[in-house]
Order: structure tokens, then C-alpha cells, then sequence
């Protein structure tokens, strides 16, 4: 029990000799003690554990990494740092970090842009038939909605006194005696029942004919289509202005796709579409786009494009699911692979290899994207070689070696 107090001063004095050893920088290649190397001078070290230093080309003592060449007073980081944000890599970690590099050349560029959409009404191709006075429902020609019916066919009749009083004046202005105002009287009477009542020309002549008041009224559909609504049944009372029948022609129909905000610059009046619907596998509908709305919807992003298809055989059926695909032209273009732009700061840019391991940071113009390649309209050059793999892990390094405080463009 004496020799306590002796063993727990030599159990901390091993700690502290290797706490030491562990803390102090380790350095191989100079004299144990020796400074830091001087500025400007090139030196060595370890991405991973920079408390190594070498003044030659070797392997960390810690993990076995490539040392890296340094040059004193530099930014610190993994790679030597020179003007403009260049970043000098060595072979070794050049495979280790998988950095190819692709040369920027003019080539054919097709951009292709696909949306999700919708079938619907072509509004053109719909009709309301509205009451024309105050009335009660007769009898329905056409009792059921989806019923299919021809321009003229009679929908519904109304008995209207309101219409029967409109008969009865142009009787009466019919009867006058007097030259003058019989002819006024007349047409305005006449017009009265055309446009007030829609009675047609053909009932008027039959009621000048005749001499006998048509009640009810006939109301006969306006095109020819199909029913999509019916909110009345025989013996309603109707006002004014109320809806009796919604018709639609189904033979035209439109597609409302929501093209996505960086594609709708692709996207113009006119272009060729293909449409596929989920209901039928295999079939492709061409048409073209007819109308592009003119403004952003703020919640999806998206634009609304509008085409319309023929629908003679009435496959195509409101609010089924669509899909367009819209396929430009190809033109030349000067591209870079996809994955050589960066969008890691306010700008996109490229990494160019000016001269066998040295790249340099170039702000771009990124235009079209199409597949794996991008459009560049300004910033690199025919023949550059830009990283087209890799550039991500020369980006960190770059951000990691930029001053404190420094911005990264």
C-alpha cells in the first residue's frame, strides 16, 4: 500500500509523455525539432492529418494517403492553391478522386420536354341552353345525360305566357291597318320573338301562317354533341336565364399539360406534340400547341399548355390522364456533359484543366439541357477540357482552401 502514491506518478507520467508525442507535429524528412518550413517553401502533407510535414514526395505515417505538395504561407486545404481559385492535383489523387475530363465541342442538340396533363372540353365546341323567360317544363325530348344529339333535334318544350303575350302582339301588329306604323309594329314584334324568345324564322312564318299561338315552345339544341349536364326534369318551373341543358362536341377535344418552369423557354405556339394517355397503352395522339397561358402558376411552378386533338372516335374522354411529349429540332450547339456544371454558389460554373493537373474555376451560361448534355453560351471555349467527373471533389476543396470570410462565387 505504500508504493501507491509511486505507481500512480509513474502511471501519469507515461500519459504525458505520450499525450505529447501524440500533439507535437509529426515531420519526417528534416531533423526532429526543426521549424516550419519558411515561407514560399514547398513542403508536404496530409490531406487528412495536416500536423504532417515532409519535404518529400512519401506516405502519411498515420493512414498511408499520397502526401500532398504545399507551398508555405498558401491557403490550407488538400490541394496546392494558386491564383484565381486554381486547384493542382496530383496523379494519385487524381484516380483516387475519379476526375475525367471531357473537351467542350459543337455538336447536334435535341431537346426533348415532356408534362403531365389532363383531357378536357375544348371550350369553343360548348353550348348552354338557357330559359328565355319564366315557365314551366312541358316534356323532355332528351331525358338523360350523355345522350348524343344533332344540331336542330328538340331538347325540351316550356309552356311561357310571357311568350304567348309575345305571339299575341305580332298577331295583332299582323292585323293593323295602318301602313306605317303596321310595318313598325310588325318588326318589332318579330324581332322581339327572335331575340327575347328565340322563336326561329321558320316558326315565325308558321305563326303568320297559321294565326295560332305555339304553346309550349320547343327549344332545339344549338350544335351538335353530346349532353353533359341536365339539372331540370318535366313539371320544374324555370326562370329566366336558368340552365336547362349543357351540350359539349366531343369530336375536338383539348390536352392542359403543366409544363415545369425551366422547360417552358423550350416550348412555343405551333410546335409538334405527341400525346399518350394512361387509358390506352400504345396509342399516340399528334397534335400541336395551341396556346401557352400567360402566366406562372406560383404554387407548382408550372405553365399550362394547351393542345387540341381530333376525337372522331371519342376515345379521348374529359379528365382522363395525358402525357405530351414535345420534340425539338436539333441545332448545333457548344455542350459540356451535364455533370460538368456546378450549381454550388450564385453561378453555375465549370472546372477547366488549363494545363495537366491544374484546373480553374469558370463561371457559365448554362442554356438547354438534353439528356446528358448542356448547352454553354458563354464562359468556356471550343477545345477546353472541363472536368466532367470529379468536379464536385475538386469544388469542396476549393470552398475548404478560400479564406475565411471569402465569398464563393
Amino acid at each position: 500500500m505504500k508504493k501507491t502514491p509511486v505507481v500512480i506518478a509513474a502511471f501519469l507520467l507515461v500519459a504525458l509523455v505520450l499525450a505529447l508525442l501524440f500533439l507535437r507535429p509529426v515531420r519526417t524528412g528534416q531533423a526532429g525539432g526543426a521549424a516550419p518550413p519558411a515561407e514560399g517553401v514547398e513542403y508536404y502533407t496530409c490531406s487528412m492529418h495536416p500536423s504532417v510535414i515532409a519535404y518529400k514526395p512519401g506516405s502519411c505515417p498515420i493512414c498511408g494517403m499520397t502526401l500532398v505538395k504545399k507551398i508555405q504561407g498558401g491557403r490550407p486545404g488538400g490541394h496546392e492553391a494558386t491564383k484565381g481559385g486554381e486547384v493542382v492535383i496530383s496523379p494519385d489523387q487524381r484516380v483516387q478522386a475519379n476526375i475525367s475530363t471531357w473537351a467542350v465541342r459543337w455538336m447536334p442538340l435535341s431537346v426533348s420536354v415532356s408534362a403531365s396533363g389532363v383531357v378536357a372540353f375544348a371550350e369553343p365546341s360548348q353550348s348552354v341552353v338557357a330559359a328565355r323567360g319564366r315557365g314551366r317544363i312541358e316534356h323532355l325530348f332528351v331525358d338523360r345525360t350523355g345522350a348524343v344529339v344533332r344540331k336542330g333535334e328538340p331538347l325540351l318544350s316550356i309552356y311561357s305566357p310571357e311568350l304567348i303575350t309575345a305571339e299575341k302582339e305580332y298577331l295583332i301588329a299582323l292585323g293593323s291597318v295602318e301602313d306605317v306604323a303596321r310595318g313598325e309594329l310588325i318588326a318589332a314584334s318579330r324581332r322581339r320573338l327572335a331575340e327575347r324568345f328565340g322563336i326561329t324564322e321558320s316558326q315565325i312564318k308558321r305563326l303568320e301562317r297559321e294565326r295560332d299561338m305555339q304553346s309550349p315552345a320547343t327549344y332545339a339544341s344549338p350544335i351538335a354533341g353530346t349532353v353533359i349536364r341536365k339539372p331540370v326534369v318535366e313539371g320544374q318551373y324555370v326562370e329566366e336565364g336558368m340552365t336547362l341543358f349543357e351540350l359539349a362536341d366531343l369530336s375536338r377535344v383539348w390536352v392542359i399539360a403543366s409544363v415545369s418552369e425551366q422547360d417552358i423557354r423550350s416550348v412555343r405556339k405551333g410546335d409538334s406534340v405527341e400525346v399518350t394517355l394512361d387509358a390506352y397503352p400504345g396509342l399516340v395522339v399528334n397534335g400541336r400547341v395551341g396556346f401557352i397561358e400567360p402566366v406562372l402558376d406560383p404554387d407548382s411552378r408550372t405553365v399550362r399548355v394547351r393542345t387540341e386533338l381530333a376525337n372522331p372516335e371519342g376515345k379521348l374522354k374529359p379528365n382522363m390522364y395525358a402525357r405530351i411529349a414535345l420534340k425539338k429540332a436539333s441545332r448545333e450547339a457548344l455542350v459540356v456533359p451535364t455533370s460538368a456544371v456546378l450549381f454550388t454558389g450564385r453561378h453555375p460554373r465549370v472546372w477547366v484543366e488549363t494545363e495537366p493537373g491544374r484546373f480553374a474555376p469558370r463561371v457559365v451560361v448554362a442554356g438547354l439541357t438534353s439528356g446528358a448534355f448542356t448547352e454553354i453560351l458563354s464562359g468556356a471555349n471550343e477545345g477546353e477540357m472541363v472536368a466532367s467527373t470529379g468536379g464536385f471533389l475538386i469544388d469542396s476543396e476549393s470552398q475548404l482552401e478560400a479564406p475565411a470570410g471569402g465569398e464563393h462565387r
